[in-house]
């Protein structure tokens, strides 16, 4: 399992996210840490978490 980066970026349009870069996602009561697993644009509809064709829940914070 991936270890949560101190340094986690907010998921945003238009955006390269490279492989194994992580994400975070406010859902109303904390932040879900998500990671990549393929290699995207952000532009890309429908490519944001959590479509676990481009990404992989690793956890909260």
């Amino acid at each position: 399992m991936a270890a949560i980066a101190n340094a986690t970026r907010i998921w945003e349009a238009d955006v390269r996210w490279d492989l194994y870069s992580q994400c975070g996602v406010w859902d109303g009561k904390g932040v879900n840490i998500w990671e990549c697993i393929r290699a995207h644009t952000s532009a890309i509809p429908g490519s944001q978490p959590p479509n676990t064709n481009y990404w992989r829940y690793i956890g909260r914070r």
